[in-house]
C-alpha cells in the first residue's frame, strides 16, 4: 500500500483506504444528523430569536444552518417524488 499526502494518522502511521472511507462516511453521517437537528429546532421554535438561542445552546454553528438552508433549496428544485394524479378517462 502506498501512502498519499495527507493520509497519515496523528501518530504518523498510514491510513488505509478502508479506514479513510469509514471516516468520510462517519463525517457525512454526523453532518446529516446536525442538519436534521437544525431543521427540527427551526420547526419547533416560536420565532427566530428562540431558534437562534436553541441552536447556540446545542453548539450548532452557522455553517450547519447555512448547509441546511442550501440543502432545502436544492432539494426543492429537484423533481418531486410525490405521486402524480392520474387522468381518468371519462366513459361516454
Amino acid at each position: 500500500m502506498t501512502a498519499r499526502i495527507g493520509s497519515t494518522s496523528m501518530d504518523g502511521t498510514p491510513i488505509s483506504d478502508t479506514d479513510r472511507a469509514r471516516i468520510e462516511a462517519e463525517d457525512q453521517l454526523h453532518f446529516e444528523q446536525r442538519r436534521s437537528a437544525v431543521r427540527v429546532i427551526a420547526a419547533a421554535s416560536k420565532d427566530a430569536d428562540d431558534c437562534r438561542t436553541l441552536l447556540s445552546m446545542l453548539g450548532l454553528a452557522d455553517d450547519v444552518v447555512a448547509a441546511a438552508r442550501t440543502h432545502r433549496s436544492s432539494s426543492s428544485a429537484a423533481p418531486s417524488t410525490a405521486k402524480r394524479s392520474r387522468k381518468r378517462s371519462v366513459a361516454a
